[in-house]
């Protein structure tokens, strides 16, 4: 299936969205970009929410040109992730299951169930979305698989909230773009 203009046009739109918005703010924060990037009232953290929240919104679109399983499913997979970048679910649950327990023997590893659970249910719509994508919308969503699950690995291990953050970042970019391209807008 070959890609139309509009397609071409979407995708360079949103690139270019994409690279002002960060050129923007990292012109005004030139000296820490991690308070560019990282932060639950950082500019990387609004944008994560822009990506998320147009990924939904072409999945609905895709649910009622093409049926509605498994595009609203797909929807609100997306819609729940942007939520939850907006109103750190997961990070509450985390910070919940640390203070209630009464004792230090807690592994940590249980501390870190929100995001793994999260990374494993991501895996899950990968997959799904794999029987539902062709061609250049699968290599998008194998980066954004890939580029995920680094996230998730370097949030449970704590390796660095810039990498993460950023791998987060472009991995929502490929899915939304791997989105477009189904849709062809």
């Amino acid at each position: 299936m070959r890609a139309s203009a509009s397609y071409y046009k979407a995708t360079a739109f949103l690139l270019a969205f994409f690279v002002l918005v960060f050129a923007i703010a990292f012109s005004f924060n030139r000296y820490y970009p991690v308070l560019v990037i990282a932060g639950e009232s950082s500019v990387g953290t609004w944008m994560s929410g822009v990506l998320l929240t147009i990924s939904a919104t072409i999945s609905l679109i895709l649910g009622m040109r093409h049926g509605w399983r498994p595009w609203f499913v797909f929807a609100a997979f997306f819609f729940v992730l942007a939520l939850d970048e907006r109103f750190m679910f997961h990070e509450h649950l985390k910070e919940w299951i640390i203070f209630s327990s009464h004792t230090n023997q807690t592994s940590r590893w249980v501390y870190e169930l929100p995001a793994i659970a999260g990374g494993l249910v991501g895996a899950y719509i990968a997959i799904i979305l794999w029987k539902n994508l062709e061609g250049v919308s699968r290599i998008f969503l194998l980066s954004a698989t890939i580029l995920g699950t680094a996230s998730v690995t370097i949030d449970v291990f704590a390796a660095g909230v810039l990498w993460e953050e950023c791998f987060k970042l472009l991995g929502e970019l490929s899915i939304t773009c791997a989105l477009l391209r189904k849709a062809d807008l």
